[in-house]
């Protein structure tokens, strides 16, 4: 196969058959489980383990990664982090988070509050944080336009990276009554006498433990309707305080369901005692989940989240013993922690199989923040109105290939992560694929902002090629960087002698590039090696394997 950036058919083609179950080297899905990997240690390994944990991984940190240990790698992709500077109004260089709101402007805020967040993701450096905070966002999923408040939105955006690798007990609990969440899913108008059940239903349906077959009308193996109903009566008398600056949510006692809620027996018959003190409130709620985390099935359902997010979409009969019931039971042992189950998943044979590797579609937001970040792309300073919006049109770029961050399609989050049977195949189409070319293609021509041009150094890049005057290593370097999964023989050839240096012998690269090298300021010299650098650089971000991941 030859390359191709201009058959948008035959690259969907390719990518769909690449993250199938029934794509090559995948006509046979992998036995291996959670057991320790004990194969090599390399470039290959690191990369796809920070390709799956942190956006864009530079040449430079999966050379690092290579030269330590995975156990040390991993200790540094989990340390903890301190909580990123508030996004500020670029106007004024002030924040707005913690102001009383402000109707006028909150719309704009809105907008620089998504700029911001790509920014923190960009910026992370080697730390799984901020993949970690996009799954909660995911899982979580509430959406800016419904909240209209970005207070809100920004309160429960760090939320999520505070509890990013923490307790998923703790977690659930903040966000039932987090100022978002209440207004999304109508939990401040759950009162007694007008029981409001949406947020009831989705937190065991699509945060803790998940359906099951339906057994019959209102019994969902999981849970039943009389548990909505009794969950929902529980969770009465919450209710935001958008007055407050910062905003806050608050229990009201008069608010609350008083009588004795009485569960399922698939929550064995479990009675949480009503009350009417401010205490009682806090007390249903802790009990009731407990009662569900209690579950052994609620802790399969949150592995598997973390298995579609981090390794592949399909959980096949293999997967779910070897994989996701040994983690399952890893995250119970340790009361719903989640640092030692990912990093159990990590050390993996299973995370490291061959099968797993370059069989991800990237995201949108993995895409425009990885690729721009990959290349070593600088950013304006933090503050200013050109960060703002330079931030912003990333960010729009990823809204129009159908994932616009904090604006989620549902409470489901992203149907890639769940809709039965193409997952992440649902980010490729004809309309998305041509306008991720044209994302890639901004990266070599530039992106304008605040009168600057930001937009890859080509020969930077180049240059961290072990010997840029070699075309081989040249296209095995940067292949190896860009793409997952190596590329064949007559791919390579296909670079090399119709993109690099088309119709004309190796050894013109090889003259050139050494001629510019031997007077590097000259800009004749610079610019006819940064054009066929830059052609390469276009043609290779527009191969399918480059959106694998």
């Amino acid at each position: 196969m030859e390359p191709s950036s201009s058959n948008s058919d035959q690259t969907i083609k390719i990518l769909r058959s690449s993250a199938s179950s029934q794509g090559r080297r995948r006509l046979i899905r992998t036995t291996t489980g959670i057991e320790p990997y004990a194969g090599p240690w390399n470039i290959k390994t690191a990369s796809h383990l920070l390709r799956r944990t942190v956006f864009g991984p530079t040449r430079g940190e999966i050379a690092e990664a290579a030269t330590r240990s995975l156990d040390e790698v991993l200790e540094i992709l989990f340390q903890d982090q301190p909580q990123p500077d508030p996004p500020v109004n670029p106007s004024t260089g002030l924040t707005w988070v913690n102001s009383p709101y402000d109707p006028t402007n909150d719309g704009a805020y809105r907008n620089y509050l998504k700029a911001w967040w790509l920014g923190v993701m960009m910026s992370q450096g080697v730390s799984i944080r901020e993949r970690m905070v996009l799954f909660w966002h995911n899982h979580f999923a509430t959406e800016t336009a419904d909240v209209q408040d970005s207070r809100y939105m920004y309160l429960q955006n760090v939320l999520f990276r505070q509890y990013a690798l923490g307790n998923i007990k703790e977690l659930v609990r903040a966000v039932t009554i987090d100022p978002a969440m209440l207004r999304y899913l109508n939990g401040n108008t759950n009162i007694r006498g007008r029981v409001q059940e949406n947020y009831a239903r989705e937190l065991q349906e699509l945060f803790t433990i998940g359906k099951g077959p339906q057994r019959g009308p209102g019994d969902y193996t999981n849970y039943t309707e009389q548990d909505v109903q009794a969950a929902a009566r529980v969770l009465t008398g919450w209710r935001d305080v958008r007055a407050a600056a910062p905003p806050r949510s608050e229990f009201v006692p008069s608010n609350h369901d008083p009588t004795d809620k009485v569960f399922s027996s698939a929550y064995q018959g479990t009675v949480i005692r009503g009350g009417s003190t401010a205490s009682d409130g806090p007390r249903e709620l802790d009990e009731l989940l407990e009662m569900i985390f209690s579950q052994e099935e609620t802790a399969r359902f949150l592995c598997r989240k973390f298995y579609r997010w981090f390794v592949y979409y399909d959980i096949d009969a293999n997967v779910e013993q070897n994989v996701i019931e040994p983690m399952a039971q890893m995250l119970r042992s340790n009361n719903y922690e989640v640092k030692p189950v990912l990093e159990a998943l990590f050390r993996s044979a299973h995370f490291f199989d061959e099968n797993n590797i370059g069989c991800v579609i990237k995201n949108p937001v993995e895409l425009v923040v990885g690729s721009y970040r990959q290349l070593g792309i600088s950013l304006p300073e933090t503050t200013t109105s050109a960060y703002y919006s330079l931030l912003g049109a990333l960010r729009n770029t990823a809204r129009t290939l159908q994932m616009d961050p904090l604006d989620p399609p549902s409470v489901a989050g992203w149907p890639a992560y769940y809709q039965i049977p193409d997952f992440y195949e649902l980010w490729i189409s004809t309309a998305t694929l041509p306008a991720r070319g044209g994302y890639s293609d901004s990266l070599v021509t530039g992106i304008r902002s605040g009168g600057s041009r930001f937009a890859v150094d080509a020969i930077a890049y180049a240059r961290m090629v072990s010997d840029p005057s070699d075309p081989h290593k040249l296209i095995d370097e940067m292949s190896e960087h860009l793409f997952p999964i190596e590329l064949t023989a007559n791919q390579k050839e296909y670079l090399l002698g119709n993109v690099l240096i088309p119709g004309l012998p190796e050894y013109e690269w090889t003259a050139e590039w050494n001629t510019y090298a031997s007077d590097p300021n000259n800009v004749q010299k610079r610019e006819a090696v940064a054009e066929k650098l830059n052609t390469l650089l276009r043609f290779m971000m527009r191969m399918a394997e480059f959106q694998l991941a």
